[in-house]
């Protein structure tokens, strides 16, 4: 025999073995009489999302469908068998009350390998509870009050730059969107004064290019697919999360500004003027008087773990505070831009009560966005439509078992399909339909999360709010934006990223209004 016949019949073997591997993994759901979604060899439940045919959420959102009917279900991405939680009330189990058993997310991370990993996204354990804990009080409204500075300058900035667009042709403002949140990102969370809005080409907006670049695959989207897919995988093969050129330079000027601020004395109103605070005193205070509201469902446990706060986990906190915020952001307001410009009904409401609350306080202070109830509305409808984020994603960390009796067993994956609840009927009537006003009463638990819920909730959701209600106010008293024929309904999603992206743009025709200089 020769030795390519040896050849041949090891790899038919390892083929072999490999193909009853898998068949054996197929059977996880079945074996547990857990309802799930019929997977094929190797691609899993949805061949389509694997060759990028469909965006993700788009391939979860068939399976939500083939579940109908059940609470849970499984269903396999590739090879990874990952339970879909369907119903609300199963959905705060997971997030709320049984949370304990579901803290984790399923991102294992190597600080070695890639330092900037080690932040409250990916954070599993004891460390992601110390830190959340340390880190909650900065994003809390007495904060964010203290920022608000900041974030103005660069919405004035931004609204400035309208002005060359508003020329009534056809506009897809998402550059500028994104600029603007690159500066207020820049701003906040690496204490550098943005210059995206006024120069296209600075260094932090080509490295927000090179991260969120939807054109094509890029290797961003490639290592968030891995991770979430094959985590164990990913840290094993050591696979580095970042460009070497990435992670050079968010090192650099994050630790760069750290140091400057520690030799000079500089004081300033951003996010790294708390992280500093925290590092050398263990709790953030802007002044005798600052007394942080409790944050809703904060981990309040002075017998939690204490973990070293060191340079680099600061700087890992303000990497993801940059990669969390501005595309995020930006992608938000895109979306109600489009939105307020195919209502123009209720883009007149909500500019009426801009004009209102601007007539009211004589500015867009702190206190004045709070009372845009009904731009709120409209920021929440944009976000159930679009949520920028299609899925919160954790990890069973002890066994449970649900009221149904179905059991997760530890380090089982589970998906909560936002993009899904958030347009299922049964929630939402009518659920493509724009309207604002159903957020006149709260949703029911469960089936509103685009930031999450529970003690994992998005730490920078009121930051990310506010940021939002300052681009819109000045943009709502100053324009009107109308709807472009060059839109295609509905919206087709971009399969080439993870956000819920549009893949051909949304166009907007921007007028200055009578009286505005």
């Amino acid at each position: 025999m020769s030795w390519l016949m040896y050849i041949a019949i090891a790899a038919f073997s390892l083929l072999a073995l490999a193909y009853y591997k898998i068949k054996k993994i197929f059977r996880y759901y079945k074996d547990r009489n857990i309802p799930y979604v019929e997977p094929s060899v190797p691609l899993g439940s949805d061949p389509g999302f694997a060759f990028f045919r469909k965006h993700v959420v788009d391939s979860w959102n068939d399976i939500y469908k083939k579940l109908e009917g059940n609470p849970i279900g499984g269903f396999f991405m590739s090879i990874t068998p990952i339970l879909m939680i369907r119903d609300p009330e199963y959905v705060q189990q997971v997030l709320i009350s049984s949370f304990d058993h579901f803290f984790d997310r399923n991102f294992l991370i190597d600080e070695e390998v890639n330092p900037l990993d080690a932040h409250l996204f990916f954070l599993r354990g004891n460390k992601w509870r110390y830190l959340r804990n340390k880190l909650s009080p900065i994003f809390s409204g007495v904060k964010l009050r203290w920022m608000f500075e900041e974030i103005e300058k660069c919405g004035v900035a931004f609204v400035d730059c309208f002005d060359k667009l508003a020329d009534g042709k056809d506009r897809d403002v998402l550059e500028e969107l994104t600029r603007y949140a690159t500066d207020v990102i820049g701003s906040c969370a690496f204490g550098l004064e943005g210059d995206s809005l006024t120069n296209p080409d600075s260094k932090l907006r080509q490295i927000g290019k090179g991260l969120f670049d939807t054109t094509t695959i890029n290797w961003t989207q490639i290592v968030i697919l891995l991770q979430f897919s094959f985590p164990s995988l990913f840290h094993w093969l050591k696979v580095r999360s970042l460009p070497r050129d990435m992670e050079k330079y968010f090192c650099s000027t994050i630790g760069g500004v750290l140091e400057h601020r520690r030799k000079t004395g500089i004081k300033r109103k951003d996010f790294v003027e708390l992280l500093l605070q925290l590092k050398e005193k263990e709790v953030v205070k802007i002044d005798a008087n600052d007394v942080d509201e409790k944050e809703d469902n904060s981990q309040q446990n002075d017998e939690i773990e204490k973990f070293e706060i060191t340079d680099r986990l600061l700087m890992a906190q303000s990497f993801v505070f940059f990669v969390a915020g501005f595309e995020t952001t930006s992608r938000t307001l895109h979306y109600l831009i489009y939105q307020l410009a195919l209502h123009p009904e209720i883009q007149e409401r909500a500019r009426q009560e801009v004009l209102a609350v601007k007539e009211k306080h004589g500015q867009f202070s702190y206190d004045a966005l709070k009372d845009l109830k009904f731009l709120d509305n409209c920021i929440s409808e944009t976000l159930r439509i679009y949520p920028p984020v299609g899925m919160v994603n954790r990890e069973c960390t002890k066994d449970f078992t649900f009221q149904d009796g179905s059991s997760i067993k530890r380090g089982e994956q589970i998906l909560i399909p936002t993009f899904s609840i958030h347009r299922d009927p049964k929630y939402y009537p009518e659920p493509m339909k724009y309207n604002p006003d159903r957020f006149d009463s709260s949703p029911q638990r469960g089936t509103y999360l685009p930031f999450g819920d529970g003690p994992r909730i998005c730490i920078g959701k009121r930051f990310a709010l506010v940021e939002i209600k300052i681009a819109m106010s000045r943009l709502l008293e100053r324009y009107s934006f109308e709807t472009s024929t060059s839109n295609k309904e509905p919206v087709e999603l971009n399969p080439w990223t993870d956000f819920v992206t549009p893949k051909n743009g949304l166009f907007v025709k921007i007028q200055k209004l009578n009286g505005c200089k």
